[in-house]
């Protein structure tokens, strides 16, 4: 197995099993233990994952129909704009930067989705690796999001219709999930793409950590009606 593939552990509190220093392009990866396919936590685990991205996925990526579009046309026309998305992992990127450059695994979806789960989900991930995740998201939460992206969007270019999504899982999306790792480990590589993408994910980590400590100081003032008098 590539040495930053996914790992299958048996609970959700050994996350992290090992640290991997020097990987392509410089950045200290954490292994991060995210589709375990057989323990009752871990499909839970997965499919909050996947729930963040049915739910981020129709705005982020523009896939609710027009008004203009007939009612029986809208599955149709949800397959397509599925399909597009796909096609050259359109989905991964978001437009041109300042030097016309292609802006690889940018997309404001792939953002929203890796601080809603790994930063403010329930399992708080972000809060068992502070000294990992205040400084840079790890490649293989971008290459995660990107994978559970397209499990999202192959049920769309199944069915058309968001109301059965294909089984997201180490045995079904493994294989992608590898890839995603490989493109990102050749961006890293690039003289001028692999600079802006470590920048991007240290902004993406602060905006996450930000997110994740705002969220802390709501659960405080929730219950702030409970105090004690020592006197």
């Amino acid at each position: 197995m590539h040495r930053t593939g996914l790992v299958q552990v048996n609970a959700l509190d050994n996350l992290f099993p090992s640290f991997v220093d020097d990987l392509p392009g410089s950045v200290t990866e954490v292994l991060i233990a995210t589709l375990v396919v057989w323990d009752k936590e871990g499909k839970q685990f997965e499919a909050e994952l996947k729930k963040t991205a049915i739910g981020l996925a129709p705005l982020a990526y523009s896939l609710v129909p027009p008004a203009s579009v007939p009612a029986q046309e809208c599955a149709t026309w949800a397959q397509n704009a599925a399909s597009q998305l796909l096609s050259e992992s359109e989905f991964l990127r978001f437009g041109l930067d300042a030097l016309g450059k292609t802006r690889n695994f940018a997309h404001p979806g792939l953002h929203d989705a890796a601080i809603g789960f790994f930063y403010m989900g329930p399992y708080r991930i972000a809060r068992k690796r502070p000294d990992i995740f205040r400084k840079q998201l790890p490649i293989s939460c971008l290459a995660l999001v990107s994978t559970v992206y397209n499990c999202v969007l192959d049920g769309l270019v199944k069915n058309g219709h968001g109301k059965s999504y294909p089984k997201f899982s180490a045995k079904e999306y493994g294989p992608i999930y590898r890839q995603m790792v490989r493109m990102i480990d050749q961006i890293l590589q690039h003289p001028y793409h692999g600079p802006r993408l470590v920048a991007q994910l240290q902004e993406w980590a602060e905006a996450g950590w930000a997110a994740c400590l705002k969220l802390d100081g709501a659960e405080e003032t929730k219950h702030i009606h409970l105090q004690i008098i020592l006197n």
